[in-house]
């Protein structure tokens, strides 16, 4: 749950097209991506999250979709991960996590159980792109201040297996931060096409767990679709969940 909970402030940019590769830098990739997410107001995409141990080798990895919104005063979201895969054993007892403006709310199908938090009292505006105060960070729309105020950010080589076309940032916690005490770095693979992030790569502090997040199918038809509130309700089978607040 606290790895849901520090991934997900982490959606928004016009679709760029380039003849021959540019010469980019840190803050013009922080600059696009941070006038991209200004431009959100609702995503609906895959997502594929891994959490590995690399001491006990052991992997788990869950496949589901992400539907987002920006609301007044608080935005809503709505993950579903319709499968899970441990150490190579499937599961697919799904589960779910909802924001509505005001609580989280993760049903598992497991226990047939939900637990509600109170994320956002009247009054209290929370800001899902704030990647220090998110509840559940949706990995799309940082501002390029946010970011340089935490890290020490420059553009990686990439890596055989990153996704094609994309930018590789790498963005190490200042010393003093308070990410410094959870995470080494945060790595992001920015679609040059899209101007957001398809996959981001959390490695913790020690360095013994690594957490990655990819956004498959994330495109130009995945934004601004005008998504109905309907569409962020739980499914009608958590209606008999007993429900436990926290």
């Amino acid at each position: 749950m606290k790895l849901i909970l520090t991934v997900v402030a982490i959606l928004t940019l016009t679709a760029v097209t380039y003849s021959e590769e540019p010469t980019v830098d840190v803050e013009t990739i922080l600059d696009q991506l941070e006038s991209r997410g200004a431009a959100i107001e609702d995503i609906r995409c895959s997502v594929e999250f891994q959490d590995e141990d690399r001491i006990t080798e052991d992997v788990t990895k869950r496949f589901g979709s992400i539907l987002f919104k920006r609301k007044k005063p608080n935005p809503i979201f709505l993950i579903e991960f319709r499968k899970t895969v441990q150490d190579g054993r499937p599961n697919r007892k799904r589960i779910w996590y909802r924001f509505d403006g005001r609580y989280l709310y993760e049903a598992l199908e497991r226990s047939k159980s939900i637990i509600k938090r109170d994320y956002a009292p009247p009054g209290t505006e929370i800001d899902l792109f704030d990647m220090e105060n998110a509840p559940f960070p949706i990995p799309f729309g940082q501002k390029k201040e946010e970011i340089l105020r935490h890290f020490d950010v420059t553009i990686g080589p990439g890596n055989k297996n990153a996704p094609a076309d994309t930018h590789h940032l790498i963005c190490v916690p200042k010393p003093e931060d308070r990410f410094a005490k959870d995470y080494t770095k945060v790595q992001f693979f920015v679609s040059k096409k899209l101007r957001l992030p398809v996959r981001i790569v959390m490695t913790a502090n020690p360095p013994n767990k690594e957490m990655t997040a990819d956004f498959p199918d994330l495109s130009e038809e995945s934004i601004n679709n005008g998504l109905p509130d309907s569409a962020f309700e739980l499914p009608r089978e958590t209606k008999s969940y007993p429900t436990a607040k926290e």
